[in-house]
C-alpha cells in the first residue's frame, strides 16, 4: 500500500500515538499523545530518552523528538542522504521509535577496498523496540563494515514496521509496502564477481533499492546480530521490478548470527540471499507475496528451522533457487557460474495455498533452476489444507527443477532430498533428458526406468492424495509436525532413524512461541486461514 508523504507526515502531528497493528503487547499502559515533527532536535535532557549521537568533529549532539510516549527523527538526524558514520543505540522505550526517511549506517563504497566487518559504525537495537518508518519509500541499510546488533529475547522481540502498523494502528493484517525492508550489505563472495575482481579489491556489486554495494573475498564477514526480530509489511517498489525484501541479505558472511527472524507480510521476497555463507536458523516466513526463501549469486549457506506459511490470498514459491538471475543469463551468462549456489535447507514446513495468479504467479513449493543446487531434508510440503478449504486448481507445483544445468546436477547428486515429504495434488512434474521422471529421482531409484543411479536420495515420501482424511502430517489445524505421521493409505510414515524429527515446529518444541507475529491469539491481526 503506497501512502502518500504528506499524508503521513500530516498524520504523524495529529493522530494518538498508540501501540497499533496487533503488534505484541509489553504489559504498558497506553497515554494519547501527538506526535511533534516540528523540531529538528533538541537538547540533551533527563526527560528525552530518544537515542542520539555525536557526529565526529561536532560538539552538539543529535537527539529525537520526545513527545511523552514516541520518540522521532527526522532526516537532519539520519537519511538516505545523511547516513551514520558513528555507532548509535536506540534505548528501549514503551512507545515507538519512529523515522521520517531511511536509516542508513556507515558510509557505501563504490570502488577500492570497503572496510572489513566491524570496523564501520554499529547500529544498536535494544530488545523490545519497535522501530517505525513513514514513508513507503524508506528502508534500513546496513553497508559493508557497519554492523546491526538486533539482540531482542522471546518476550521482548524487536519490531521494524511501517507507520500506520506501529503507530496509527490503520494496517491491515496483510498490508505490504508500508516501508522497504531490512538491507544488509556484507564483504562475502558473489558469483556476480570475478576471481581478479575479489583479488584486486574491486567487488562492487549494485544492490537493489538506492545505489549501495556489496560483495568481497569474505566469506566469514560479519555484518552483526539479529535475533528475535520480525520485519513486518515491506516491500516497497522503488522502481519498475525493483522490489525490496523483508530482508535481503547481499553477501552476507557466516560471522553474522540470524536466529529466531521473521519477515511477516512483505511484498517481494520474504529472505532473499544474494551470494555470501551467512547461516539462518529459526525462521518464520508468514504472508509473503513472492518466494519466502530466495537463493542465487552462489551463496553457500544453511538455513535450519524454518516455517513457511503462505497467505491464502497471495504468494508464490517457499524457495526459489538459482545460481544466476534471469537478468545475467539474458546477457549470456553460464548457468553454473562459480562459486555456484549450494543452499542447505533442514527442517522446513512448508504450507502453500495452492492459490492461482497471486501478485508473482501461484503458490507453490519449491523450484531449483538456473544453475543453482539445493540439499533438502527432514522436510514437509504439504497442500492439504489448501485443497480442503480453498476452492482453487490442484494444478500447482510442490518441487520441480527447471534449467539444464540445474538437472544434469540433479542427476549427479549435486541437488539432494533426504528424509523429506511432499505431500500435493501435483507433487513433483517433470522429466529429466534421459525420461526418467523427477519422482523417480525423489525416490531415489537404482537403477531407475533409464538405468541411473539416484541412491543418493533416501527417506523420501510422496503423496499426491494430500486432502485424504488418512494423511497425517501436521496436527490439525496447526502448523505442528503431527506426533506420529501417516500416508494417504493409514500407513505410518517413520524416519530412519525413527527419533529423526521432520518439519520445522513440533508442540513439544514450539520456537515459535510466544515472539514470533500472526500465529497465535492474542499475537495477531487475525487467525490462520486453516484453523
Amino acid at each position: 500500500m503506497k501512502i502518500r508523504q504528506g499524508l503521513l507526515a500530516a498524520l504523524a502531528a495529529t493522530v494518538v500515538a498508540g501501540c497499533g497493528g496487533g503488534d505484541i503487547n509489553l504489559g504498558v499502559s497506553t497515554v494519547d499523545n501527538s506526535v511533534d515533527n516540528s523540531t529538528t532536535s533538541i537538547p540533551d535532557n533527563s526527560n528525552n530518552p530518544c537515542a542520539s549521537y555525536t557526529p565526529a568533529g561536532a560538539t552538539t549532539a543529535r537527539r529525537g523528538n520526545f513527545d511523552g510516549r514516541n520518540c522521532t527523527y527526522n532526516s537532519a538526524f539520519v537519511s538516505a542522504t545523511n547516513p551514520l558514520t558513528v555507532s548509535l543505540t536506540i534505548p528501549f522505550i514503551s512507545g515507538v521509535h519512529i523515522f521520517q526517511g531511511s536509516l542508513f549506517v556507515g558510509t557505501n563504497v563504490s570502488s577500492g577496498a570497503a572496510p572489513a566487518g566491524g570496523t564501520g559504525p554499529t547500529l544498536t537495537i535494544e530488545a523490545g523496540n519497535r522501530l517505525a518508518f513513514l514513508n513507503a519509500a524508506d528502508y534500513l541499510l546496513i553497508n559493508r563494515g557497519s554492523q546491526l546488533l538486533a539482540n531482542g529475547s522471546p518476550t521482548a522481540p524487536i519490531i521494524l514496521t511501517g507507520f500506520t502498523d506501529a503507530v496509527t494502528g490503520t494496517a491491515g493484517p496483510e498490508d505490504v509496502s508500508l516501508w522497504g525492508g531490512l538491507v544488509i550489505n556484507g564483504n562475502g563472495i558473489t558469483n556476480n564477481c570475478s576471481d581478479a575482481e575479489r583479488a584486486a579489491n574491486q567487488c562492487h556489486v549494485v544492490s537493489e533499492g538506492q545505489p549501495s554495494n556489496y560483495g568481497g573475498n569474505n566469506n566469514a564477514d560479519n555484518s552483526g546480530v539479529l535475533r528475535y526480530l520480525i520485519v513486518k509489511h515491506a516491500g516497497f517498489e522503488v522502481a519498475p521490478d525493483d522490489e525490496l525484501n523483508g530482508i535481503t541479505f547481499n553477501a552476507v558472511g557466516s560471522g553474522t548470527v540470524v536466529e529466531n527472524v521473521q519477515v511477516y507480510s512483505s511484498f517481494d521476497d520474504g529472505m532473499e540471499f544474494f551470494g555470501g555463507a551467512v547461516n539462518v536458523s529459526n525462521a518464520v516466513l508468514t504472508y509473503v507475496r513472492d518466494d519466502s526463501l530466495d537463493f542465487s549469486d552462489g551463496y553457500v549457506g544453511t538455513i535450519a528451522n524454518a516455517l513457511v506459511i503462505h497467505s491464502s490470498r497471495d504468494g508464490n514459491r517457499c524457495i526459489e533457487l538459482d545460481n544466476i538471475g534471469a537478468a545475467r543469463s539474458d546477457l549470456g551468462q553460464a548457468f553454473n557460474l562459480p562459486p555456484v549456489t549450494v543452499a542447505t535447507v533442514r527442517n522446513m514446513t512448508c504450507i502453500v495455498s495452492n492459490r492461482d495468479a497471486g501478485t508473482h504467479g501461484n503458490s507453490e513449493g519449491v523450484i531449483v533452476r538456473q544453475g543453482g543446487r539445493l540439499l533438502l531434508q527432514d522436510s514437509l510440503i504439504y497442500s492439504g489444507y489448501a485443497s480442503n478449504r480453498l476452492a482453487n486448481g490442484p494444478s500447482n507445483q510442490c518441487f520441480r527443477f527447471q534449467s539444464t544445468t540445474g538437472l544434469v546436477d540433479a542427476q549427479a547428486g549435486l541437488s539432494r532430498m533426504n528424509n523429506t515429504i511432499v505431500a500435493c495434488e501435483s507433487p513433483v512434474p517433470g522429466t529429466f533428458a534421459n525420461a526418467d521422471t523427477f519422482l523417480v529421482w525423489v525416490q531415489g531409484a537404482n537403477p531407475s526406468p533409464a538405468g541411473a543411479n539416484y541412491s543418493f536420495n533416501t527417506g523420501n515420501v510422496v503423496i499426491t492424495d494430500a486432502a485424504n482424511a488418512s494423511v497425517r502430517l501436521l496436527t490439525a489445524g496447526t502448523f505442528f509436525t503431527a506426533p506420529t505421521l501417516a500416508d494417504a493409505a493409514g500407513l505410518a510414515i517413520t524416519p530412519t532413524p525413527a527419533t529423526r524429527l521432520i518439519g520445522a515446529v513440533r508442540s513439544t518444541d514450539d520456537w515459535t512461541a510466544p515472539w514470533a507475529y500472526g500465529l497465535r491469539a492474542g499475537n495477531r491481526g487475525q487467525p490462520l486461514w486453516f484453523e
